[in-house]
């Protein structure tokens, strides 16, 4: 059973996951990190989060993948995923929606914006 406040944060950008990090952790979150897509996945695996922010490009394995492998894995497979996306691409947003995302958030995005998504979930 994943703990109710600890939130799995995957992103190569080191600015960008310390902003998170801390907005989330001051929110009360506890925050693990990840810097890849194969990071997040041996993460989600082993700390069982009660949610999962992926950022979509990211070295080693993307963040599509790495959605595709938590929510494919019976262990995690409903840890819910938000997708974290420069572009907002549409084509890369679908794909994540098909393999289990349930949202996404573009980057940058407001502190509201990002806190509400995540309290919807959790």
């Amino acid at each position: 059973m994943p703990l109710h406040n600890k939130i799995l944060i995957a992103d190569d950008d080191a600015e960008m996951l310390e902003m998170l990090s801390s907005m989330l952790e001051g929110e009360g979150y506890t925050v693990i990190k990840a810097e890849n897509g194969l990071e997040a996945v041996e993460l989600a695996r082993k700390e069982l989060p009660a949610l999962v922010m992926l950022d979509i490009h990211m070295p080693k394995m993307d963040g599509l993948k790495a959605c595709k492998e938590i929510k494919s894995d019976p262990a995690t497979r409903s840890v819910p995923v938000v997708m974290l996306t420069v572009e907002g691409s549409i084509n890369e947003i679908q794909q994540a929606i098909s393999y289990g995302a349930k949202t996404y958030i573009t980057k940058p995005s407001s502190r509201v914006e990002i806190l509400k998504v995540v309290k919807s979930i959790i």
